[in-house]
């Protein structure tokens, strides 16, 4: 929706462009037919203009407010709601969290356009019902190539289709420049132009020019039918005589071409004026810069370097450490957190949004239901994330939730990690590309980064001995009276001296534990002391990399 009402956006712009044009440059010539033609191709024109699709190399004042109107209308809110354990930052609650993306914007306008198009829709078919059931209750009778319909009733004369509707007072008083004037009208069609009309009105019924476009076709169309009524060699000044006495009118019918539909000034004033020169209509040729300014305006800045704040995501240090990365993404995870009036990232989201990054314990990768290679895992995670954004008109925050096996080695996840790093910072950089907001918040919103570690495939303090003791992690407890390291500890010892220690606290959540994890530890080793952390109601933990 929110592309089609920038379109609607653009496209106004154009007819807004076009009529000022058309109003200076063409509505006081003569030429009647190459007006008529003009203003239906310029209709169309301003139809297809906007979706011709051009770069510039510069950016004016111009691009500027069209483009944020742009992002304002394509971009989305994201709301999203867990109030279980708002301050747990060990691991995402497991408790479902609802994620829903809405821009109220596009859907409010897109609601009120749709309603005025409905309403324009019935005016339009109780004009057309109107005149059909006029036309059918009446009497009729051939009339050359038309069908000549008189009824009882007092009613301005018109024409419409096939059919010539004259009051049976105008046809018994046989006036013969009425039902010429009304034939004029059908021999060139103007039927079909008010039908093609009524097309851009149900689409731009907002817009007051698009009526104002309305009204110079059907004064054109007048002018057409009263210049051939005069070239048949009815008396000019009887002829105007006649308008003047019709003036008074009502006309009911919006799809119809009526007798005294124009203003009758302007009518008489065109009959008299000198014919305009020919070579007056090379004017239309100023209509192509014109056209060239609005393409302009229209054209997307092309951006040729990638901003510098990119560059440096993806120049980051590629010996990223398990520990660091996870710190990574637990930052982005508090910043897009921040981004959305400080709800937690979610555990559960809608079905094209997760995205499933496995790996077992001979460290093989399950991306989305499909092995992958290290070697490919960043390519697939980019084409994934990116078709389900898409498909969703790119409202949907990306989440891949991250699972392994308790028997995999750090090095292989901190490869994975770099991985699914690497692919989201390549896809921003890509957006950057083509976003006319080159601010990092703007990036943090269109896509977040946003990968949630989830419980490892064959969980369960039971697989390791609670008296067993562990190595390769040391578990730093700070507290208000000081700090206290544990290492070779056995998963009891832990609890108890967490425990312990958050009891002695007179503010529980400002106990902190730290973990500094050596790179030759299982994951599963991990996953078991922050499992025991969680039942020892420990808070906050922060990660730290090892010394060696």
């Amino acid at each position: 929706m929110g592309a089609f009402l920038f379109y609607l956006l653009k496209s106004g712009c154009c007819l807004v462009i076009f009529y000022i044009f058309f109003k200076l440059m063409m509505s006081r010539s003569t030429f009647f037919r190459f007006n008529r033609i003009t203003l239906l191709v310029g209709l169309s024109g301003c139809t297809l203009l906007p979706l011709i699709e051009l770069t510039t190399t510069e950016e004016t004042f111009l691009h500027t407010p069209l483009y944020a109107i742009h992002e304002i209308l394509q971009s989305t809110e994201q709301v999203m709601s867990n109030p279980e354990e708002p301050g747990n930052e060990i691991l995402l609650s497991e408790k479902n969290t609802e994620i829903s993306s809405l821009n109220w914007i596009p859907v409010t306008l897109g609601t009120i356009y749709g309603a005025g198009t409905l309403l324009t829709f019935v005016w339009l078919s109780v004009s057309t019902c109107r005149l059909a059931q006029l036309i059918r209750m009446s009497e009729k009778k051939r009339y050359g190539n038309y069908i000549l319909v008189i009824p009882r009733q007092p009613i301005a004369s018109f024409s419409w289709g096939r059919y010539i509707v004259v009051s049976a007072s105008d046809y018994s008083r046989q006036s013969e420049e009425v039902l010429l004037h009304e034939m004029m009208h059908l021999r060139n069609h103007h039927t079909l132009d008010l039908l093609f009309m009524q097309i851009f009105l149900l689409v731009h019924w907002f817009n007051p020019v698009i009526w104002l476009l309305k009204r110079e076709l059907q004064e054109i169309h007048e002018f057409e039918a009263d210049n051939g009524v005069i070239n048949t060699g009815v008396d000019a000044t009887k002829y105007q005589l006649l308008l003047v006495k019709k003036a008074v009118g009502t006309r009911l019918y919006s799809m119809a071409n009526g007798f005294n539909h124009s203003k009758l000034k302007k009518r008489i004033t065109m009959m008299l004026k000198e014919r305009t020169n020919r070579w007056a209509r090379l004017k239309l040729l100023l209509a192509v810069p014109v056209m060239a300014g609005a393409l302009y305006v229209f054209a997307q800045p092309e951006v040729k370097e990638i901003p510098q704040q990119i560059q440096t995501e993806i120049q980051q240090d590629k010996a990223d450490d398990y520990v660091s990365l996870m710190i990574f993404f637990r930052k982005e995870e508090e910043k897009y957190s921040k981004l959305v009036n400080g709800s937690n990232p979610p555990s559960w989201v809608k079905e094209k949004q997760a995205h499933q990054l496995l790996v077992n314990a001979d460290n093989k990768v399950l991306f989305d239901g499909k092995f992958t290679s290290m070697d490919e895992l960043k390519s697939a995670i980019i084409k994934n994330l990116l078709k389900s954004w898409e498909e969703s008109s790119r409202q949907d925050a990306q989440v891949v939730f991250f699972q392994y096996d308790r028997g995999t080695e750090i090095a292989a996840i901190t490869t994975i990690l770099k991985e699914a790093k690497g692919a989201f910072e390549q896809i921003r950089a890509d957006l950057s590309v083509t976003s006319t907001d080159k601010s990092k918040e703007h990036l943090d919103r269109l896509f977040p980064i946003l990968l949630i570690e989830g419980a490892p495939k064959k969980y369960g303090l039971k697989e390791l001995p609670v008296e067993e003791r562990i190595s390769g992690i040391v578990v730093t407890i700070h507290t208000s009276e000081g700090q206290e390291v544990v290492k070779d500890f056995t998963l009891t010892e832990l609890k108890q001296k967490v425990t312990a220690a958050r009891a002695k606290q007179t503010d529980p959540e400002s106990l902190v534990v730290g973990l500094k994890i050596e790179k030759e530890c299982k994951i599963g080793f991990v996953t078991d002391v922050k499992q025991v952390l969680r039942e020892a109601s420990a808070l906050k933990i922060t990660y730290s990399s090892t010394d060696g």
